[in-house]
């Protein structure tokens, strides 16, 4: 699905695209709407700079017991 972001609302936020598409994200990830890959991806960036949005915007990143978990088990792996 594409969406269209008429000119005229950019131009009233004052943003580029580029910055348009990272806030967008950021709302979303800020509110457990999209994952952390999914807003990197909605936000053209790879997941580290996208993390490296995150801290400068002062959200933190979800990371849940599972994450941690399965971040466990990973690095355990033979």
């Amino acid at each position: 699905m594409r969406i269209e972001i008429p000119d005229t609302i950019l131009l009233q936020s004052h943003l580029s695209e580029q910055q348009f598409r990272v806030q967008l994200a950021l709302f979303l990830y800020q509110r457990n709407f999209l994952t952390l890959e999914s807003a990197s991806h909605l936000a053209e960036m790879d997941s580290y700079q996208f993390q490296k949005e995150l801290g400068a915007n002062k959200i933190p990143v979800h990371y849940t017991q599972k994450d941690f978990e399965d971040d466990l088990h990973t690095l355990n792996e033979p």
